[in-house]
């Protein structure tokens, strides 16, 4: 019996020994992908900017270091892609509905202009970042220079605070001539 005990010993031993590196293999912990804090993912989309971009993200939020302000419009101009219509549309309530006249059903997040301006002077709630445009298409101002704006508002003053709707393809161009028909259209309850 302690023969028997003696061998299977040796023999558990030997398995053991044997099959140790197998299961080194086995138990060796993967190699896990890191979560990314915020800060770091903010990091990583800061490296990934192109030259305009890196040249308004700046600390000091002054005019841009290094960069030819002339240059930067023109690049900047060469991005805006006009509809195959014209610069104002013929959608009027959609334009309307993409502003985001609350009272008539504008809900859109991806217009939303009421976030940061003021329009029909019949609703009081409104956004003071950007200038009111109650009476905007009384004041004479170009319908390209509104589309153009809302498009790609770097074109017109780098490093704007407003969203580059059409550049970021949040609003498509014919969406944008819609809205700026609503802007322009004497009817419109921001020109009354």
């Amino acid at each position: 019996m302690k023969k028997f005990l003696m061998i299977g010993s040796v023999l558990g031993a030997g398995l053991i020994v044997a099959c140790q590196p197998a299961a080194e293999k086995a138990e060796a912990p993967k190699a896990e992908k890191k979560k990314l804090s915020k800060y770091e993912k903010f990091k990583m989309a800061l490296a990934k900017q192109d030259k305009y971009q890196k040249a308004c993200s700046n600390p000091k939020q002054l005019v841009p270091e290094g960069i030819d302000i002339e240059t930067f419009k023109k690049e900047m101009l060469a991005t805006v892609k006009f509809p195959e219509g014209g610069v104002v549309g013929k959608n009027i309530k959609r334009g309307e509905k993409l502003f985001g006249d609350p009272k008539r059903g504008g809900k859109s997040r991806r217009g939303n202009c009421y976030a940061c301006h003021c329009g029909d002077p019949k609703i009081i709630a409104c956004g003071n970042i950007g200038p009111t445009l109650r009476g905007y298409g009384n004041k004479g101002i170009d319908p390209k220079d509104t589309y153009i704006r809302i498009y790609n508002s770097w074109a017109v003053q780098p490093c704007s605070v407003m969203p580059r709707l059409g550049y970021h393809g949040i609003l498509k161009p014919e969406e944008i001539a819609d809205i700026v028909a609503y802007m322009h259209d004497p009817n419109s309850p921001l020109n009354k």
